[in-house]
């Protein structure tokens, strides 16, 4: 039966059947052929997967994110950013990675980030004299501190999934998301002061001030999420709804680029997208429960054991597992048909599950710039009207960057739990 279950699935994967739609139907096909099993089961379990509280964060990060970008905040935040650092070697590339950085603890998404500040920026790198390889490879990289730095879209799924702590998981993820950013800075200086690249005039303090004062707004929303979460003032959940509002206040009075005839477009197009999250999620969790029936962790923990019982060990098989799982699957995907799997392994072995839920979500964001079918490197290719192939070739030195901070990450458990530890206890 398992063995018809696993078959069921690649074949309708192969067919070109979306992923949410694949582990649903192979999931059906499981029931129809267990004489004790109903599709009552199947409806009830997909119905569950997607009725956790937790769950209501997606939607409304998604939106806040939206009003966001609606409100005219990237050009706000990229101005400050290149006023902050534009005067440094490599200073739009340092500007972009900032501006990543504080967008991403806004939207929480990668591709979110990588448009939203690849527009402004690449344009502005490619005028400058930058390389233009280069300039879209550091864009697309540092997008992925969106799904890193909290909050986090991917960190909600894995928490729901796996029930771990969602606070516990953002206060995990800073670190990590601040290392990427600053090996990143270290690599974008080191490449401009060979390649000569020009640097921007340095700004005065009253410039400084000024654009501070400008993008204030943008800059206090991660302040509210992490410190109303750390504060007890509400959850994470309640934080998105808090979000939200934050974000419309902001756009209609602050930058008064929003306008109400302009929200049924924002809400339609938010709802969309958080329903393609919720369906996935939905579908997830018959296939998670066949998965749990059958003994799957198990059968791979003793075949693991047949190799190493050692934790530095498993770690690094599941590392390389991630690697090649994310190259063909996008990240919400792929963590709702890996998690159900490594979770328990990683349970039995005494691997933190904090630790653990970074290291996986950290993984599988990096399938977002690894040719060929990485979506943040379509998004930057359209947006830089550059050809895969060139941007596949200058986009290996910041990714063989980021495979070193998630070597760090995943040997040095303190850097993921230490946060965690010290503030929830």
């Amino acid at each position: 039966m398992l063995t018809v279950f696993a078959i069921s699935f690649v074949v309708i994967l192969g067919l070109g059947v979306p992923i949410s739609i694949g582990l649903g139907a192979s999931a059906m096909v499981y029931v129809l052929m267990q004489e004790d099993l109903s599709l009552t089961m199947l409806i009830q379990t997909t119905f569950g997967g997607m009725s956790s509280f937790p769950l209501l964060a997606i939607p409304l990060f998604m939106l806040s994110g939206n009003l966001m970008n609606e409100g005219g905040l990237t050009k706000d935040l990229v101005r400050f950013a290149k006023l902050v650092m534009g005067h440094i070697n490599g200073g739009l590339g340092l500007a972009t990675i900032l501006a990543s950085a504080i967008f991403a603890a806004i939207s929480g998404s990668a591709v979110a980030t990588a448009v939203a500040i690849g527009m402004v920026m690449i344009p502005a790198m490619k005028e400058a004299g930058y390389d233009e390889e280069v300039g879209a490879a550091i864009t697309a990289t540092a997008s992925c501190m969106g799904p890193i730095i909290p909050p986090s879209i991917p960190f909600i799924m894995y928490g729901v999934i796996a029930n771990v702590s969602i606070g516990a998981l953002f206060l995990g993820g800073v670190i990590p998301g601040l290392m990427l950013g600053a090996f990143l800075a270290l690599y974008m200086y080191l490449v401009a002061k060979k390649r000569n690249y020009p640097r921007e005039p340095q700004a005065s303090l009253k410039e400084v001030a000024l654009g501070a004062w400008q993008a204030l707004p943008a800059l206090l929303m991660p302040v509210i999420i992490m410190g109303g979460i750390l504060g007890g003032a509400f959850t994470p959940t309640e934080a998105a709804g808090v979000v939200a509002v934050y974000a419309l206040l902001v756009g209609v009075f602050f930058y008064r680029k929003i306008h109400w005839r302009r929200l049924p477009e924002i809400l339609l197009n938010s709802g969309l997208e958080s329903a393609m999250v919720m369906l996935l999620l939905g579908l997830s969790e018959p296939f998670s429960w066949i998965i749990a029936s059958e003994e799957i962790p198990q059968l791979i923990i003793n075949a693991i054991g047949t190799i190493s019982t050692s934790p530095i060990i498993v770690l690094f098989l599941i590392n390389i597992l991630l690697i090649l799982v994310g190259i063909p699957l996008e990240t919400a995907p792929a963590i709702t048909i890996v998690t159900p799997v490594i979770a328990p392994i990683a349970a039995q072995l005494g691997i933190d599950p904090i630790h653990l839920g970074i290291v996986v979500c950290f993984n599988l964001v990096l399938g977002l710039i690894t040719p060929p079918v990485g979506a943040v490197l379509f998004s930057i290719c359209s947006i830089a009207d550059m050809r895969l192939e060139k941007l596949a070739k200058g986009i290996w030195p910041p990714f063989f960057i980021s495979l070193l901070v998630l070597g760090l990450i995943t040997y040095i458990p303190s850097l993921t739990t230490y946060l965690p530890h010290l503030i929830m206890k």
